[in-house]
């Protein structure tokens, strides 16, 4: 991860990052990340699959490619992104402002974030473009080896470098040999939790699939005041890490709904799971489980709009690339992965802290049971900004290793 990742930003330093981030960019951000769950959702529930992404991580990546985009190749991307209406240099201050803060994220929690450029040898790419990225995203350029096995290899390697370890497999194909340019961007979080599951109180529970099967799986347990809100279609609790600057977002929805439907609902209206919301005493049953997932994001954002961008001949990326004799930039490929673990694990100490808890009145003393035996949502949330950092659906948690 990044060396500096458990460095804390002085207040000051959090106050103008916080300044420059278009609140208006996370909420299409947290948009985007819905509408590809809700996109790629209903093939992984078919195959009974985890699916999980980093909405901020595919910001990034495509954020580094609209920078040299021009024309309708930059409207397409901007009415996908959420970034109509924005100037260029206002997408990419936020951009800057939000890495900085995610990868300074204080005590308990540690994000390594690595964006790349890789482009074919001889390609001129613009003066202006490669320092706007290499500024804005901590971006290195690098060149695309020839040989595509080879490529495939090194993109891998570097990407494993900068996630300890943690996403060693990026590329599962070596790219198209007519590709001139691939974005990689890979994101590695590792959080504490603030108050700890006692391993004690992990029992074998069963776990019902989308297909009506059951699934023995390891049941965490906590009788806690947590942040919780909920409705006659889904209940929601945030479980915070390291002193409360995040947490984990789990959404489960009552017998009988289904991730499409509250995804959709969140979609309709972003502040839904905010209403009502207050500190409650929650009997929490949550499984232990593995997430990993993934994919090239070229078919999910075609369909969303962004096609342009992908086309040989269409594309616009003047901007990035001079055009010449033969030479016409575009989107190769967007590959994306992320990878989550949740267990009992957190820091001992915060225990004595409860954030929040001065709000409103005393909690009532009567626990809200919320068992999570079903397939759920999950966000990894940064409180100070409600950026998604990870989004996810889990509809089969799988067992995590013993290291």
């Amino acid at each position: 991860m990044n060396s500096n990742s458990n460095q804390e930003l002085s207040k000051e330093e959090r106050n103008t990052a916080l300044n420059e981030i278009e609140p208006k960019r996370i909420q299409a951000m947290n948009a985007m990340g819905l509408h590809i769950l809700q996109q790629m959702g209903a093939k992984e529930k078919a195959d009974g699959s985890n699916l999980l992404i980093s909405p901020y991580s595919i910001a990034a990546a495509i954020g580094m490619a609209y920078n040299g985009s021009v024309g309708e190749t930059r409207r397409e991307m901007a009415e996908v992104m959420g970034w109509s209406g924005l100037e260029m240099d206002q997408v990419n201050a936020s951009q800057a402002a939000l890495q900085q803060l995610l990868t300074h994220p204080g005590k308990g929690i540690e994000i390594g974030i690595a964006n790349s450029m890789w482009t074919k040898e001889g390609i001129p790419v613009e003066e202006n473009y490669q320092t706007t990225i290499q500024q804005t995203y901590e971006a290195e350029i690098r060149t695309l080896n020839g040989q595509p096995a080879q490529a495939k290899e090194e993109i891998n390697q570097w990407v494993k470098q900068h996630t300890e370890g943690m996403i060693p497999n990026l590329m599962q194909e070596p790219p198209e040999k007519e590709a001139l340019m691939i974005l990689v961007n890979a994101i590695a979080f590792d959080g504490n939790w603030m108050d700890e599951f006692d391993p004690e109180y992990t029992t074998d529970e069963e776990f019902k699939l989308v297909n009506g099967k059951d699934l023995s799986v390891r049941m965490m347990h906590q009788t806690k005041q947590f942040q919780y809100s909920g409705n006659e279609d889904w209940q929601a609790v945030r479980l915070p890490y390291g002193e409360g600057q995040m947490h984990l977002l789990v959404v489960l929805p009552r017998e009988g709904r289904t991730l499409d439907e509250i995804q959709q609902q969140l979609l309709d209206d972003p502040e839904r799971l905010d209403t009502g919301s207050e500190y409650r005493l929650v009997e929490l049953s949550l499984p232990r489980f593995r997430a990993e997932y993934g994919m090239n994001l070229k078919e999910v954002l075609q369909r969303l709009g962004m096609e342009m961008a992908f086309d040989p001949y269409a594309a616009n990326f003047t901007g990035m690339i001079s055009r010449g004799p033969n030479l016409q930039a575009y989107i190769g490929q967007i590959l994306h992965r992320a990878v989550m673990e949740v267990s009992e694990q957190g820091t001992v100490a915060a225990a004595s802290t409860m954030v929040g808890m001065e709000a409103g009145s005393a909690p009532p003393t009567d626990p809200v049971m919320m068992d999570v035996n079903r397939p759920f949502m999950v966000a990894v949330v940064d409180k100070s900004t409600g950026a998604w950092l990870f989004a996810g659906n889990i509809n089969q948690p799988e067992e995590i290793a013993s290291r």
